[in-house]
């Protein structure tokens, strides 16, 4: 079985078909087989803010811890948020999806996981999100928090991703309250695993404007039918607790999933969506990533969008930034730099 169609032959390709029809699809095949129902009833929340001191000039730091209760359950959990202290309101904003905060990275690795300041001299407002606070990423330990509040239930329930992807979600929500974000202009960004999770975030939440996916290879950008490096069997044994149960039945047999990555990016049609990819990282494979946001465009056509220009991977270092998908191959390993946050902010910069 080849690769599957985003708009099966025969289909009516119009934007009435793909909103009613083949788009609910998708986002039901992804859920029931890969990363798990998300709950449709949202949790009550309650937000508080505090300053907090901020060595980059020009920046102003607050921390807003998130808490969410449920049937007399709670769990909470915590945002960086960096605004420019210049700039007229409403302002764009980028929320960093983190969901490795308990590993003690060092102020280099938190720097350019999340770059306050580049981000703010861009006129955007950064949010780091601490997702990992209310859902742990350990296969032992995720089940606390926020999955006391929602327990899973089956084999197609939800994982520390859709936990992940779901908590990020209620992140928009604060920042519609504010007042000083443009409602328009709100993005999410992850890498690696938490890249996985801004485009599952993204293909469900129409509120968000930009998606954007680092480094996120199998399960995440990357088409996952013969892909290089990790595959279902490897990401399935090794973090079980990112996925419903559902997904580790597809370990060795990709090709009967219903669905592949490329329709994952679709799902954020007709709104923006940028891929990247490091040349040295393998496990990814930088190749599939590129051919999942090739061919995800053929979603964004319905809507008279475009995609990546039609043509070969492009050289490394050289950002693809002129349709509505965007991509680049960073030269380098595995990881979040300061040369993919420009790249990004140019990226959203035209749309938001």
């Amino acid at each position: 079985m080849g690769i599957p169609d985003i708009i099966p032959p025969g289909s009516p390709a119009a934007v009435d078909w793909w909103e009613k029809t083949r788009r609910p699809e998708l986002l039901r095949l992804f859920s029931e087989n890969v990363y798990g129902v998300t709950p449709a009833e949202l949790p009550k929340a309650r937000y508080a803010i505090d300053e907090k001191p901020c060595g980059f000039p020009g920046v102003i730091a607050s921390v807003l811890t998130l808490e969410m209760e449920r049937n007399g359950r709670e769990c909470s959990f915590c945002c960086d948020i960096y605004r420019p202290s210049e700039a007229a309101t409403p302002i764009p904003a980028v929320i960093m999806i983190d969901p490795f905060s308990r590993r003690g990275w060092d102020a280099a690795q938190i720097y350019s996981h999340c770059p306050p300041d580049i981000i703010a001299r861009a006129g955007f407002m950064a949010v780091h999100a601490h997702v990992d606070q209310a859902c742990a990423d350990d296969a032992k330990e995720y089940g606390r928090g926020l999955m006391e509040l929602y327990p899973p239930e089956g084999a197609a329930s939800w994982g520390a991703i859709g936990g992940w992807a779901f908590c990020a979600s209620r992140v928009v929500d604060y920042l519609l309250t504010r007042g000083d974000v443009k409602a328009d202009g709100i993005s999410v960004c992850g890498c690696s695993r938490a890249g996985k999770t801004a485009l599952w975030c993204g293909a469900q939440d129409t509120r968000v404007a930009v998606t954007i996916s680092n480094v996120s290879g199998c399960t995440g950008a990357a088409i996952t039918r013969d892909k290089k490096g990790e595959r279902v069997a490897d990401i399935t044994s090794v973090f079980p607790h990112w996925f419903c149960a559902n997904y580790t039945t597809y370990s060795g047999r990709e090709d009967d999933l219903p669905v592949d990555q490329h329709m994952l990016l679709a799902l954020c049609a007709p709104r923006p969506v940028y891929v990247s990819s490091a040349s040295a990282d393998e496990w990814a494979d930088p190749q599939k990533e590129y051919a999942a946001a090739l061919l995800c465009g053929d979603a964004y056509k319905l809507y008279g969008k475009s995609g990546l220009p039609d043509g070969h991977m492009p050289p490394v270092d050289t950002p693809l930034l002129t349709g509505d998908v965007g991509y680049h191959n960073r030269l380098g390993e595995h990881g979040c730099e300061t040369y993919d946050w420009e790249a990004f902010l140019k990226f959203m910069k035209k749309y938001v």
